[in-house]
């Protein structure tokens, strides 16, 4: 499981892939929202929201999937860190590490 600071990162680095976008971590470091970066779509969020589901090993729940809270990092991270917890999930690499 990682802490709230890694999942931050990890959301960076997942949405500068998934859609790729020309720009570092760093730049969306000190960023508490991206919808003011770049046009989203709904096609553009679905594409964000597979890839979150695919890095961490979770579902997240449709009820979640709103623009406010897949484009706010702070409460994206929250949601993800407590998803992961409920779900006992420390991400796609879980149900292979050793025991």
């Amino acid at each position: 499981m990682f802490d709230r600071s890694e999942v931050a990162a990890k959301i960076r680095k997942v949405l500068i892939e998934a859609l790729s976008l020309n720009l570092t971590e760093e730049e969306l470091r000190n960023r508490d929202r991206v919808d003011d970066l770049f046009g989203i779509d709904s096609m553009t969020m679905l594409e964000f929201v597979t890839a979150l589901e695919k890095e961490f090993g979770i579902t997240i729940d449709p009820d979640h999937l709103n623009f406010d809270t897949l484009t706010d990092l702070a409460r994206l991270a929250d949601y993800i860190t407590s998803t992961q917890a409920a779900e006992g999930s420390a991400g796609p690499d879980a149900a292979s590490a050793p025991s």
